[in-house]
């Protein structure tokens, strides 16, 4: 199994009790998904500070100005409302999964883009690989996003009807 596999089921299997946290806070203890969401990045960036600081690699932790800078506006207006929305989103939801799976559909569009990007700058950024497998699954994980919206398909499993 390779390293970014077995990383991502990690993260997929840690983030879990993240976002049934935020509507469990929200209904016991009144807690806003934001403020949640504010603390839980706020813990989550001192524990990997630690991490680099414990591993010997502090030297890491800032780096150049200019990167530092864009990195930080990126997060201060993606990563905000990307996160600001789907913590919001799981609070408000009927069920805490189903704003995580339409998030999820960020993976296809960064999948396409990648490729396109890889294709028409190939100087800045890695090649990547798009075989008809992953495409294939791409396109049935838009059918599962489909139903799980509440979309229908109009008596394929019923009998008579």
């Amino acid at each position: 199994m390779e390293i970014w596999f077995s990383k991502s089921i990690l993260a997929t299997f840690c983030i879990v009790p993240s976002f049934i946290a935020i509507p469990f806070m929200k209904f016991r203890f009144g807690i806003d998904p934001l403020l949640f969401l504010a603390w839980y990045f706020g813990a989550t960036a001192i524990s990997i500070m630690a991490y680099l600081a414990l591993s010997g690699r502090s030297g890491e932790i800032l780096p150049p100005a200019s990167i530092l800078a864009v990195i930080l506006l990126i997060g201060a207006t993606f990563g905000a409302l990307a996160n600001g929305s789907l913590f919001q989103a799981i609070g408000l939801a009927p069920n805490p999964g189903l704003p995580p799976a339409i998030y999820a559909t960020s993976s296809m569009l960064v999948f396409f883009l990648s490729v396109a990007l890889a294709g028409t700058c190939p100087t800045l950024f890695k090649p990547v690989i798009a075989d008809f497998g992953r495409i294939a699954g791409i396109g049935l994980i838009l059918a599962g996003l489909y139903l799980l919206a509440g979309g229908k398909i109009a008596g394929f499993f019923r009998a008579g009807g």
